[in-house]
């Protein structure tokens, strides 16, 4: 992509995120009043009427800005039973979009979920926003132009440009996120993890790698992700200069199954750490 298609771009990206989230605001409103329908898809977890709706929007925009651009979504992945792989063309250019990560949160009043949006060229993310309307807070980035967080305060917005610090926590201060209780980890590494400040799971991966990018996090890491979790953030990391790569320190892409995000040299540390555990 050329510079100014990935400007203009993200220009649209953002007004649609800011479509989207509205729905979300909208349905966590009602969610106070009365349930909202729920959809139930077995071991991929819960959707509802949010997500949908969310979904709807952001597609039905999608084409007809772009209608020459492949779509792939997390709920119509769902629905049509995709199988999601990277394009076999490197020029393809790809949305790849959840309309509401971090559904049980959103479902249990939790103020962390958010709407996360990405152009992709073949594997390669050139555009990324993710936004959570409940606290007020936009990342966003386009390949080469540099990460950003807009964030509400009162009625106010301040924007700063994201860069990591050359200047890494050590692993036992630092502030990590990811799920050591799921059963995608090596039971052994929950016994064996050296000693950090604290962990933190936010159930959002979209936001984890952005507050990554933000020093708000110090390390996120987790495994069986898809291209919709993890490609806005992914990006939003890179131009942050956040070290990001897979758990094996393969080089980060928006279909890579598993993502590490870290400062160096803690990035370096965790890697040692979780290859170790892999191997145990």
């Amino acid at each position: 992509m050329k510079n100014s298609e990935r400007q203009e771009a993200l220009k649209f990206t953002l007004k649609l995120a800011d479509e989207a989230g509205k729905i979300l605001l909208d349905h966590s409103r009602k969610l106070y009043r009365k349930p909202i329908k729920l959809i139930h898809k077995g071991a991929a977890g819960l959707a509802s009427e949010a997500d949908l709706k969310s979904e709807e929007l952001v597609i039905r925009r999608i084409q007809k800005k772009y209608p020459e651009h492949k779509i792939v979504a997390e709920e119509d992945s769902f629905a049509k039973k995709l199988k999601v792989k990277g394009p076999d063309d490197p020029k393809q250019l790809t949305w790849l979009i959840d309309p509401l990560d971090g559904t049980n949160n959103f479902l249990n009043g939790l103020p962390f979920f958010c709407v996360s949006l990405a152009l992709a060229q073949g594997s390669e993310v050139e555009v990324g926003v993710v936004h959570n309307p409940l606290l007020g807070e936009t990342f966003y980035a386009h390949r080469g132009g540099g990460a950003f967080l807009r964030r509400r305060f009162g009625t106010k917005y301040l924007t700063k440009k994201l860069q990591t610090s050359k200047v890494s926590q050590p692993l036992k201060d630092s502030l990590i996120s990811t799920n050591l209780g799921s059963s995608r980890h090596n039971a052994s590494l929950i016994r064996k993890f050296p000693e950090v400040r604290a962990f933190r799971r936010l159930g959002s991966a979209a936001l984890e790698l952005s507050y990554v990018a933000a020093g708000i996090l110090d390390a996120y890491w987790e495994y069986r992700l898809q291209p919709w979790d993890i490609a806005a953030g992914g990006l939003i990391c890179e131009e942050a200069g956040v070290p990001i790569s897979d758990l094996q320190g393969q080089k980060f892409h928006a279909f890579t199954p598993s993502v590490m995000a870290a400062r160096s040299p803690l990035y370096e540390d965790l890697l040692q750490v979780l290859t170790e555990a892999e191997k145990s």
